[in-house]
């Protein structure tokens, strides 16, 4: 059909208006917030519109990401309970930054950027257990302490030492650590709060209804997970932080009557909710097919309610509290759209490795890897229209029910972040 030109005009008129409204992407790499992103997200949250599509797939987003909320805060890397006697040792990797975990002589864990003093080779690549940490490339070793103890044929063919060299200078570089629960917590620049001040929120809402000293990691061959999402590492977060989804994702789930919306600001996310205790046996696979059951916390058998409380404790930590285990998970970037998922599973008293339990441990092992399973899916279709949702401009919005905890995870994203006009 032919246009008339008052119709070509107003379809020119049309085309500009929408290129007006893409965002220069040159922009975005020196700061990767505009002011008007933050006025928008800040909107109470029936009105407030989301983070831009940028923000899950632009690598200069990413690497204000990097450096404002990965090194500059606390982050869970990994779990205590992996490396339990003196010289276990994993590495982990978390936003570009490679560490290593190393357990102590004295019980203590610390942790070390992953790197050679001497050419800045990666050290370790494998969990272990070791005497001492040797490169590979030239075989300087260091203690796990981090002290440097060898340096071979450094002056000459066996010649090990450098009389001018300062050795005491060379030692592998700390970083900042900590530990809440199982859970090992590290602060790259090492500018953050003391890591108990930090987590108080988090167990101030946890501990006074769930008591974290009856739970113990279950035998190694259940209770874990561990992928790879190749979707950006908020969209792995924002798909647990709302129950929003459940009955039209997951065969397993309804959505929970007695939902509440868990903020405690910039610390954690979530939600809970109470059911009886027959219901929070379905919900959260603690009765097996063959009719045994994991015990409930005492306090909850006692009353006859279950008490649940899912936390994403910023950025990328989740801890889920239910009546009868915790698990804990961490969702830590590989890249802007690439996610490492791992998580433990904590079970109360003798659950966590009878023999009479295990079945219900691999049977709430499988549930848990079915729901992934159901995720993943709508998370790599979110993932796919984030380039297109940015060019067109088109914002998320929230469900003021279901997700003013999510609402509040992006709020806080956005307040780490550097803004620009």
């Amino acid at each position: 059909m032919k246009m008339s030109a008052g119709t070509a005009r107003a379809g020119w008129r049309w085309r500009r208006r929408s290129t007006m409204n893409v965002h220069d992407v040159s922009k975005s790499e020196l700061n990767p917030l505009f002011h008007h992103d933050i006025e928008k997200l800040n909107r109470r949250t029936s009105l407030a519109e989301g983070l831009p599509g940028r923000a899950y797939y632009d690598p200069a987003f990413y690497e204000a990401e990097r450096k404002d909320i990965f090194a500059a805060g606390w982050v869970g890397v990994g779990f205590a309970s992996d490396v339990p006697n003196a010289g276990d040792i994993v590495p982990v990797s978390v936003a570009g930054y490679e560490l290593i975990l190393v357990r102590q002589k004295d019980g203590s864990i610390k942790c070390y950027h992953n790197i050679c003093r001497h050419r800045g080779m990666k050290l370790v690549k494998a969990k272990g257990n070791v005497r001492s940490i040797r490169c590979s490339y030239h075989c300087w070793t260091y203690g796990i302490d981090g002290g440097l103890l060898a340096t071979p044929s450094i002056a000459g063919v066996n010649e090990n030492r450098v009389d001018d060299f300062d050795y005491s200078d060379l030692s592998l570089v700390e970083v900042r650590s900590g530990q809440y629960f199982d859970i090992v917590f590290v602060n790259v620049d090492g500018k953050a709060i003391p890591l108990d001040d930090f987590i108080k929120p988090v167990r101030d809402r946890v501990e006074p209804v769930f008591d974290l000293s009856l739970v113990s990691p279950a035998d190694p061959a259940t209770g874990r997970g561990s992928r790879d999402f190749p979707v950006n590492w908020k969209i792995v977060l924002e798909g647990g932080i709302e129950d929003y989804h459940l009955p039209f994702v997951h065969k397993a789930f309804d959505h929970s009557k007695d939902y509440t919306s868990e903020i405690g600001g910039e610390v954690y996310s979530g939600f809970s909710s109470r059911r009886s205790l027959e219901e929070a046996q379905k919900r959260y696979a603690t009765k097996a097919t063959d009719g045994n059951a994991l015990p409930f916390f005492p306090s909850m058998e006692e009353s006859g309610v279950a008490h649940a409380c899912i936390l994403f404790i910023f950025p990328a930590t989740i801890l889920t509290c239910t009546p009868s285990y915790i698990s804990a998970s961490l969702q830590l970037p590989r890249g802007p759209e690439l996610t490492h998922y791992t998580s433990r599973t904590y079970f109360i008293g003798d659950a966590a490795t009878a023999p009479e339990y295990k079945k219900l441990r691999d049977e709430n092992t499988i549930y848990w890897k079915q729901v992934l399973d159901e995720d993943d899916g709508p998370w790599r279709e979110v993932q796919a229209m984030t380039r297109i949702r940015e060019e067109l401009n088109l914002p998320s919005r929230f469900s003021p029910h279901w997700e003013a905890a999510l609402h509040n995870f992006q709020k806080t994203v956005a307040a780490k972040l550097p803004v620009t006009d």
